[in-house]
C-alpha cells in the first residue's frame, strides 16, 4: 500500500468528520472566541475504508504512555497554532515564561 492509497484514506477520514459535523451543525455552539476539540474513533478495516466509531465533545488529554503523550503534546501545540495568531506566538511565549 503507498502514498496514493493513504491518500484516499485520510480523504475519506475527512470526508466522514466533515459529514458528522454538518450532521449535527444545528446543536454545536457557534461562538467566535471560543473553540472546541472534539475526539474522533474511526476503525480502518483490511480494506483501508474508515468507519466512525464514536465522537467524543471532551476528550481526556492526558496520556498513558509515551506515544500517547507525544501526540497530545502534538495535538495541543497544532490546536495552538491555528487559534492563535503566527504573531501574537512571542507574546504569548514570553507570558507563559514570565509569569
Amino acid at each position: 500500500r503507498g502514498v496514493e492509497e493513504t491518500d484516499l484514506l485520510f480523504s475519506q477520514m475527512n470526508r466522514l468528520i466533515i459529514h458528522s459535523l454538518l450532521a449535527c451543525q444545528n446543536v454545536i455552539i457557534n461562538d467566535r472566541h471560543c473553540f472546541e476539540c472534539y475526539g474522533y474513533d474511526l476503525l480502518i478495516d483490511d480494506d483501508l475504508k474508515p468507519w466512525l466509531v464514536e465522537v467524543n465533545a471532551s476528550p481526556s488529554l492526558s496520556a498513558s504512555t509515551q506515544s500517547d503523550r507525544i501526540m497530545k503534546q502534538s495535538l495541543i501545540r497544532d490546536v495552538y497554532r491555528i487559534v492563535c495568531p503566527q504573531d501574537s506566538w512571542a507574546d504569548w511565549k514570553g507570558a507563559v515564561h514570565s509569569g
